[in-house]
């Protein structure tokens, strides 16, 4: 009897003495993709300075302006963004502390799905063709995952003249378009 392993990225199946996936490269019997991860995509909050502008307020109008159907998610907002053949894609808005320049940042983020070390080299080289936003990987339920990032100074995402609906649709097409490499499936 043999007995095979279904890759958790491409549903291939792979002999089981097979240490990664014979088609993509995962490693066998790596998790699924873990539909809540997002929930965590934000940082851990932490508390703005008095001397900030009301971030909350900021981030609640930010996300309005974008146009796009948002909802509270932890110390933040989701913003749910419909994309092309029926996908979505969801952008976590968050206040992410303060910048070199100590100035007060709001984070969006947008998980791609989960991150392999064979993932990394090529989100590098992605990033050296992106405008707006990066490729990062961050640390969401125990996991490593892809994300793209684009980080705000307060006056930035406060100014009427910041395309909040741009924005906000160019990071959740990034993200989707790794994630469907990534995966077949929409879970984010």
């Amino acid at each position: 009897m043999t007995f095979l392993f279904v890759c958790a990225r491409c549903a291939i199946e792979n002999d089981a003495a097979n240490r990664t996936c014979k088609a993509c490269g995962l490693p066998l019997g790596a998790m699924r993709a873990d539909p809540h991860a997002g929930r965590d995509a934000i940082d851990p909050y932490e508390e703005p300075d008095a001397d900030d502008p009301d971030v909350d307020r900021l981030i609640r109008q930010f996300a309005a302006r974008s146009g796009f159907r948002d909802e509270p998610s932890g110390n933040g907002r989701r913003v749910i963004v419909p994309l092309s053949h029926e996908r979505l894609q969801a952008v976590y808005l968050s206040y992410a502390g303060r910048d070199a320049d100590d100035r007060p940042i709001v984070a969006l983020v947008s998980v791609c799905g989960p991150a392999f070390d064979r993932d990394t080299r090529n989100l590098l080289r992605l990033n050296a063709r992106i405008v707006e936003g990066c490729f990062a990987i961050k640390s969401l339920r125990g996991e490593e995952y892809c994300v793209v990032v684009r980080n705000l100074t307060a006056a930035e995402a406060e100014a009427e003249t910041t395309d909040a609906a741009a924005i906000v649709a160019r990071i959740a097409r990034l993200a989707d378009s790794l994630e469907r490499r990534l995966s077949k499936d929409d879970i984010y």
